[in-house]
């Protein structure tokens, strides 16, 4: 099933800290909770089954 554009990017648009796996802002250059710069965007799995 097929998700809306706006759904999408509510999921997808964020960084995840790699320290304390907490969500982040799209435009943090830091984590919220841990404070580390360890930072990467949200995978995106394409295809599926």
């Amino acid at each position: 099933m097929a998700r809306f554009p706006e759904a999408e990017a509510r999921l997808f648009r964020v960084k995840i800290c790699m320290d304390c796996k907490a969500r982040n802002a799209l435009r943090a250059t830091r984590c919220r909770k841990c404070n580390s710069k360890n930072l990467r965007m949200k995978a995106r799995h394409k295809g599926g089954r």
